[in-house]
C-alpha cells in the first residue's frame, strides 16, 4: 500500500480528540470522592453535635475554604499533569495562597493570645485525630485519581501523584470539617495542612509505580 492510500484510509476514521474528557472526568471523580468521603466519614465519626449552629460561624467557613481552594487547585494541576505539553506546576503553586492566607490568621491569633495559651491553641483537644483521620481519609479520593491518572498520559508521574494527593486531602478537609469540633485558626492552620504534606509525600512515593507507561 502507497503512503498516500494509508493515510486516506487512516483519514476516513478521524475525529475530533476530545481534550475536555480528562477535565470532566477530574471532576466528576472529584465530586464522587467527597461525596463518599463525607458519607464515609459521618457514618464512621459523626457529623459533630454542635454542626447546625456553627457551620456558618468564621472557623467551620474556614476549614470549607480551605479544603475546597487546596483542592481545586491541585485538581487542575492534576488533570493538567495528565496531558503531555499541559502546563501543572504552576497550577500546583497556587495552592501555597490559601495556605498562606491561613497561616497569617493564625498568626495573628496567635499574636493576640498569651504566650501560656500558644500550645492548647495549636494542639488543640485532637490533633493526633485530625492529622490521622484527614490523611486516612484522603486516601478514598486518593485512589480514585490514580485510578482515573491510568487513563491519561502523565510524562511527570511523581507530579500527577503530589497533585493528586494534595487534591484527596483537600476533599478530605472539606469532608472531616464535617465532624472536627476544633475551631481555633492555629489548630487549622497546623494539622490540616501537615495532612496535605503527608498525602502529597505518598502521592511522590506511590505514582511512579502506577503510572508507568
Amino acid at each position: 500500500m502507497k503512503t498516500d492510500d494509508l493515510v486516506a484510509v487512516l483519514a476516513t476514521d478521524a475525529r475530533p480528540v476530545d481534550t475536555a474528557r480528562l477535565t470532566r472526568a477530574t471532576g466528576l471523580v472529584a465530586l464522587a470522592g467527597l461525596v463518599l468521603t463525607a458519607v464515609v466519614l459521618v457514618l464512621m465519626l459523626g457529623l459533630r453535635a454542635d454542626f447546625a449552629g456553627v457551620w456558618m460561624t468564621p472557623p467551620v467557613l474556614a476549614k470549607f475554604a480551605l479544603g475546597g481552594s487546596v483542592a481545586g487547585f491541585a485538581l487542575v494541576a492534576f488533570q493538567r499533569s495528565l496531558r503531555p505539553g499541559r502546563a501543572a506546576s504552576g497550577a500546583l503553586a497556587l495552592v501555597l495562597v490559601p495556605l498562606a492566607a491561613i497561616f497569617a490568621w493564625a498568626l495573628a491569633t496567635v499574636a493576640g493570645s498569651a504566650p501560656s495559651d500558644w500550645a492548647r491553641l495549636v494542639l488543640g483537644r485532637s490533633w493526633a485525630a485530625c492529622l490521622v483521620s484527614v490523611t486516612l481519609y484522603a486516601m478514598l479520593p486518593f485512589a480514585a485519581l490514580l485510578a482515573l491518572a491510568r487513563h491519561g498520559a502523565p510524562v511527570r508521574p511523581r507530579l500527577s501523584g503530589i497533585a493528586a494527593g494534595v487534591g484527596a486531602a483537600g476533599l478530605a478537609t472539606v469532608a472531616y470539617a464535617l465532624h472536627c469540633p476544633e475551631d481555633g485558626l492555629p489548630f487549622i492552620a497546623t494539622w490540616y495542612p501537615l495532612a496535605m504534606v503527608i498525602a502529597a509525600g505518598l502521592g511522590a512515593l506511590v505514582a511512579p509505580r502506577l503510572l508507568r507507561w
